[in-house]
């Protein structure tokens, strides 16, 4: 019974860890209502000596001749902000960021590596720019724009026939946060529906999703109805402009690590979210209706922007934006066991050290239900004799074993779940604790000791998953195994290979976790025979 147990919670373990890598559906809502089409919108030619990159004008055309509002368009430099969290540098062509740099970040462990780029022209120039479905607005999302700036507050204004529209951003020092407002002044009341206001995140390469590299790992993100949906990149074709309506109060693209998101400041217009896939962009959007009221010439529309790493703390400012870290079913737990990670590391700055006192202590405090757990199944072992004459008595009478059986356990006071619902009270924490290790921005880029100079990547010798084969190996040969089916038995064998090819691509604070507490595992066995006056022999 008590190898069978062991056998349940390994498969659980597996079938749990394949579902989720492999399998796990991304809700798809379908919506009657049809996605607004990409209007047709003419580039502003750029003013003489302008300095623009040729390489990223966009040759994107519809068969009318005119460019796609979703093609990449030329970039003219205008004014620049850096801090010691964000580095960003603006485009007089739409009056929008154009370059979005993490100073505290590279891309790897060499310091002369490239900053982590949230938006930049060659991949992302669309991102949290404004784009206007309305052909009569369409010199807002791609015509120059007039810049000033006043000390943190950059300001970009542009007026056309129709309309003046005037983009504020506000910095503050220290912070990912910008503060944006939008103001569209109409100089003509000819009519009220002008179509759409779209607020973009997303790529312009669609062939740079990877689930096991974390900063290519990329996926939409949106919060409505005060509930959480993610759609990988590689996934976001099946969803191509379906709108999903709701109370919406966040949209953000990014990857393990690092993410642009558009929050919703604007009261009186609640927006869609609509995942979007063209041949130059790849990802979604924020889609605001502009309609104007009886006698109305101006409207407004307030956001904030955020650029950043994925940082507990940092998103904890902006209602529901921790929840843009997935930490998966179990998240109620995650966020006491990553406040225990940093407290730890506050003392040893070592956030390896810091994997192995946090899985010691999580042992510790469970402790009693594993030991409970234990003493169980050693009770049920030693009743295998017993309960395998039962089942030849009474072979042809199942009603009648099922009552002999439980009448046995009563009288030696066992029960036979015993073994195994401490185990599955344990499993909530282990698995918070194996989404933390495998999502939070702390473990990007940081050494622990010798060979392992990222934890946040794979163990590039695989020594850590190898080791974890041999010690769940060990473990399970110390496991009495008398009365469990010889295919079973063979199976219970086969797990840590099993288990060993399936951590060689996890993050190698992961793997450091596993093997730790799979160590500590065997020691507690084996201090648990020590006790009992048994030397453990493998079975």
């Amino acid at each position: 019974m008590a190898s069978r147990t062991w056998l349940a919670v390994a498969l659980m373990l597996l079938i749990w860890f394949g579902w989720l890598r492999w399998f796990a559906p991304v809700p798809v809502e379908q919506n009657p209502k049809s996605a607004v089409t990409n209007a047709a919108q003419t580039s502003e030619s750029n003013p003489k000596g302008a300095q623009v990159n040729s390489s990223l004008a966009g040759n994107s055309q519809s068969s009318s001749g005119f460019v796609s509002e979703f093609s990449p368009v030329p970039q003219v430099a205008s004014s620049e902000f850096t801090s010691s969290s964000l580095s960003v540098v603006f485009s007089a062509v739409g009056g929008k960021l154009m370059s979005a740099k993490l100073p505290k970040y590279h891309e790897t462990i060499d310091n002369k590596s490239p900053l982590v780029t949230l938006v930049s022209p060659e991949r992302s120039s669309l991102t949290t720019a404004a784009l206007f479905s309305d052909n009569q607005l369409g010199g807002f999302s791609r015509g120059l724009f007039e810049a000033k700036q006043e000390g943190n507050l950059f300001s970009f204004s542009k007026k056309t026939k129709e309309a003046v529209l005037v983009k504020e951003y506000r910095f503050s020092p220290e912070s990912n946060f910008i503060d944006v407002n939008f103001k569209l002044t109409f100089l003509k009341n000819n009519k009220k529906e002008w179509g759409n206001l779209l607020i973009p995140v997303g790529t312009h390469d669609a062939e740079t999703f990877d689930a096991q590299e974390p900063l290519k790992s990329w996926e939409a993100v949106y919060y409505q109805n005060d509930e959480i949906k993610r759609i990988t990149l590689d996934k976001i074709r099946s969803e191509n402009d379906v709108a999903h309506q709701g109370h919406t109060e966040w949209l953000a693209f990014g990857n393990r690590y690092f993410s642009s998101v558009v929050i919703n400041q604007t009261q009186q217009i609640n927006p869609d979210v609509v995942i979007k896939k063209t041949e130059s962009f790849n990802g979604a959007y924020l889609r605001y209706p502009i309609v104007l009221k009886e006698g109305q010439k101006e409207i407004q529309f307030s956001f904030k922007f955020y650029l950043g790493p994925k940082d507990y703390k940092e998103l904890s400012k902006s209602p529901g934006l921790k929840q843009l870290i997935d930490y998966g079913t179990f998240t109620v737990f995650a966020y006491p066991l990553l406040e225990l990670l940093r407290f730890f590391y506050k003392f040893i700055h070592n956030y390896g050290v810091a994997i192995i006192l946090l899985t010691i202590l999580v042992r510790v405090l469970f402790y009693p239900l594993t030991q409970k757990s234990m003493k169980s199944m050693k009770a049920m072992q030693k009743l295998q004799p017993k309960i395998a004459e039962l089942k030849e008595k009474y072979k042809d009478d199942q009603k009648k074993l099922n009552e002999e059986q439980m009448a046995l356990f009563k009288t030696h006071k066992v029960n036979p779940a015993g073994g195994c619902f401490p185990m599955l009270i344990q499993l909530p924490v282990f698995i918070a604790l194996y989404a933390v290790l495998g999502n939070s921005i702390e473990l990007f880029h940081a050494p622990f000791f010798g060979w392992i100079h990222d934890l946040s990547t794979k163990d590039p010798f695989y020594i850590y998953p190898v080791l974890m084969g041999i010690a769940m190996f060990l473990q399970q040969k110390m496991t009495p195994s008398a009365g469990m089916d010889p295919t079973q038995q063979k199976m219970m064998y086969f797990m840590p290979v099993i288990f060993t090819f399936m951590m060689i691509n996890l993050p190698s604070g992961l793997t450091l976790y596993i093997f730790v507490s799979t160590i500590l595992g065997v020691i507690q066995q084996v201090s648990m025979k020590d006790k009992q006056g048994v030397v453990p022999q493998p079975s």
